[in-house]
């Protein structure tokens, strides 16, 4: 065996090492809870840092101060963080924009680099009665093998559980969140306390006491084709037993079955159906604090060309505060965009299946008391819900 010289050799060792020693990028994340109605333990609050440009997260937990360090490869992140306090029934929750971490420190927005520390602030929620328990969005096939997505609906349901307040559905609004996917890169509207609806929305008709729903109840809603699809689709929902449909005369794909309910259009764009994503929808259910009406009546106020640009398309906004509950659907937490506020939905739910795959997203059942169930609602999909279920709507008998 040829011998290398002693010196060419602890050159070669120092330089295998030295390749083999990763870049570590090093960051402090400060919990800031300014006001809640109980104690909060901090160091029961989970923080995740969510890797963008692959798909694996850190995740820790704080110290009493609200402090925790994660010691990482550098790249593009975002931080959110949640904890679900059971004898108390609150949640807290924060969740940041997207940021590059490099070694040296943040890259600021004028790409200067600043110190690794970031303020996540955390929003305390209380559940709501009103939530969605399933959103079936992913598209079945036909019978004949083709992509069919006019299967869609979402459902309501009455969480207040057994004794709890009836929810009336007249004049709450349902819409999906601008961007319609999660993979458009970015997200105009980040950091806003207002958020851009896309396309149209649809309201719930009634005179205010006309559609109740009482605890446990649920309301479906077809979104596209309020019809039966067991003689079209491979997913078989018999749509026309729906509650409501999302129908209007104007919109050439829609479709409704007598005794359907149809829901009321409002126009906020130009398109002749409503687009929803099959894999990465945003949704929310909403009531404008000065009525529908009212809402429309402010269109200087409410219809806004996207931030920094003065033409284009403009966007119906409604306030975060206005959400009773939504669901951030993503296609995978690494190349996903956060568009609901962490105060609406602190995380995400992903679906492991395929497109087409008739799968749908469901809440995770908490207890059951008297009969009555109640569901799991933190403000964290990821918590929340279930992927890749089995579409089962509670539909009229």
């Amino acid at each position: 065996m040829k011998r290398l010289p002693i010196l060419l050799l602890m050159t070669l060792l120092a330089a295998s090492c030295y390749r083999e020693i990763p870049s570590v990028a090093r960051l402090s994340v400060q919990l800031v809870l300014e006001e809640a109605p109980v104690e909060i333990d901090l160091t029961q609050v989970e923080v995740r840092l969510q890797n963008k440009g692959a798909d694996f997260s850190y995740s820790a937990y704080p110290d009493a101060s609200g402090t925790v360090s994660f010691e990482v490869q550098p790249g593009k992140y975002d931080v959110m963080a949640s904890a679900w306090f059971e004898a108390t029934r609150v949640a807290v929750n924060g969740a940041s924009e997207e940021f590059l971490l490099t070694v040296g420190g943040l890259v600021d927005a004028a790409g200067g680099i600043v110190a690794p520390n970031l303020i996540l602030r955390l929003n305390v929620a209380v559940p709501n009665p009103l939530i969605i328990r399933e959103f079936y969005y992913h598209g079945s096939s036909t019978l004949e093998g083709a992509n069919y997505t006019k299967d869609t609906y979402v459902e309501l349901y009455n969480n207040a559980g057994p004794g709890g307040q009836t929810v009336f559905l007249d004049s709450l609004c349902l819409a999906a969140i601008y961007p319609y996917n999660s993979t458009t890169g970015n997200n105009a509207w980040a950091g806003r306390d207002t958020i851009a609806i896309a396309q149209m929305y649809w309201m719930f008709p009634g005179d205010g006491h006309t559609y109740a729903l009482e605890p446990g109840e649920s309301a479906v809603v077809a979104c596209i084709a309020a019809v039966d699809h067991a003689g079209r689709a491979t997913s078989s929902l018999g749509l026309n037993r729906a509650h409501f449909g999302c129908w209007s005369e104007t919109l050439s794909r829609h479709e409704i079955a007598a005794g359907v309910v149809p829901m009321v259009l409002n126009m906020t764009g130009q398109g002749n159906a409503w687009a929803l994503s099959i894999h990465s929808p945003a949704l929310v259910v909403f009531r404008p604090e000065m009525g529908v009406a009212g809402w429309q009546a402010q269109a200087s106020v409410w219809e806004r060309f996207e931030p920094g640009k003065t033409s284009g398309t403009r966007y119906w906004h409604i306030a975060k505060d206005w959400i009773l509950d939504g669901v951030e659907c993503v296609d995978k937490p690494s190349s996903a965009i956060k568009r609901l506020p962490g105060t609406v939905d602190a995380s995400y739910v992903w679906m492991r299946s395929g497109h087409y795959s008739g799968k749908c997203v469901t809440r995770r059942l908490d207890f059951v008391d008297s009969g009555v169930e109640v569901f799991m609602d933190t403000n964290n999909s990821d918590a929340d819900f279930i992927p890749d279920s089995d579409p089962q709507p509670r539909l009229k008998r």
